[in-house]
């Protein structure tokens, strides 16, 4: 841009003053051309930035999610059934056999590709977004129908187990997507989905990493399948012990009205916290969590009490009046009352 600026203002200043004293019709004539060229590459550049803006506002749209070409190595099996890229594979399930779109080698291969090309540039997004990924590959399989619907999709997280001393410690081994074709075709599934291979690692309560998963889904993927509440407090439901219901949120079972109010107020509270502490706010959570390690020591999922203690160090303030004002069931734990809860778990 200095270059460009300097250019026109030699062209449009200078050679303006030059031309009072030029009388040769050919010199003015070619500091006409030069002026106009000045002119041209300030237009030029301005349009070039307008391009580039535009571009960079597509990138957030749903329908532009391939932030980056992955420039990755991507392995496809002869028959093209099954393929291995750097962070996943990908198959075909059984019922996909003789899929009229999928029936011909060549087709599946064409969309291996694109289909994988497009899940390593989301992964690197979403490394970027929480600034951890998975320590193992990801696991993913296409079928024509899953679980007796087209309409789910999955994320689970396999596990073992080992004794050190008195304690039991539990690490991922392995993460795997299940895809209806109808359910993979939409973005912000898929990254939805992918949310949860990267946070499933830390054993959250169901609530948040469901929560965080509509938030990615929503707030980046431009998704609008669970609407945001516009009050907290308002719209809380609450079990018959008069506990917020997030709590006792375990599976995905219950009534469809249930389950998506489910989806919307954990969405609710994670974006507001967000909203009220940055944008940089879970990568803070995730990195003390991180440093800590003391989600592999669980015998379960982390309880809500024991989320707040690292909502709190991140927020730099107390939140427990905050889901308290929500009927969350929590109390205020140190470090040393959750290192003592899990040696009393693991007697």
């Amino acid at each position: 841009m200095k270059t460009s600026k300097h250019i026109l203002n030699f062209n449009g200043v200078k050679i303006i003053r030059l031309l009072r004293y030029i009388t040769n019709p050919f010199l003015i004539f070619i500091a006409c051309c030069l002026f106009v060229s000045g002119c041209v590459s300030l237009q030029a550049l301005q349009e070039a930035q307008e391009i580039r803006e535009k571009r960079l506002a597509e990138e957030r749209n749903k329908e532009y999610l391939m932030l980056a070409p992955s420039k990755g190595e991507i392995k496809i099996a002869e028959d093209a059934q099954t393929a291995e890229s750097a962070h996943y594979t990908i198959t075909f399930g059984p019922d996909l056999e003789g899929h009229k779109d999928f029936d011909e080698d060549s087709e599946r291969d064409s969309f291996m590709k694109s289909a994988l090309g497009y899940m390593e540039s989301l992964y690197n997004e979403m490394n970027v977004i929480f600034g951890f990924q998975p320590e193992h590959k990801i696991h993913v399989t296409l079928h024509d129908v899953y679980r007796e619907t087209r309409h789910l999709a999955t994320t689970t997280t396999q596990y073992r187990y080992e004794s050190k001393g008195n304690t039991s410690l539990k690490y991922v081994t392995g993460i795997k997507m299940d895809f209806p074709l109808a359910m993979y075709e939409k973005p912000d599934v898929r990254v939805h989905e992918l949310t949860h291979a990267f946070t499933n690692i830390y054993f959250l309560p169901t609530w948040f990493n469901e929560g965080i998963a509509v938030l990615m889904q929503t707030e980046w993927a431009k998704g609008g399948s669970h609407p945001k509440f516009n009050n907290l407090e308002g719209n809380v439901k609450r079990n018959l012990d008069g506990v917020n219901d997030l709590e006792d949120w375990e599976f995905h079972g219950g009534t469809s009205k249930l389950l998506q109010w489910r989806y919307s107020y954990a969405y609710t509270i994670v974006s507001e916290l967000r909203k009220r502490f940055g944008h940089d706010y879970y990568i803070k959570v995730f990195q003390l969590m991180e440093a800590d390690q003391l989600h592999n020591k669980l015998p379960s999922k982390m309880s809500t009490s024991f989320l707040i203690y690292y909502l709190n160090q991140a927020a730099e303030t107390d939140l427990i009046p905050f889901f308290e004002n929500l009927h969350f069931k929590v109390r205020r734990l140190t470090k040393e009352d959750i290192l003592q809860n899990i040696r009393q778990a693991n007697r």
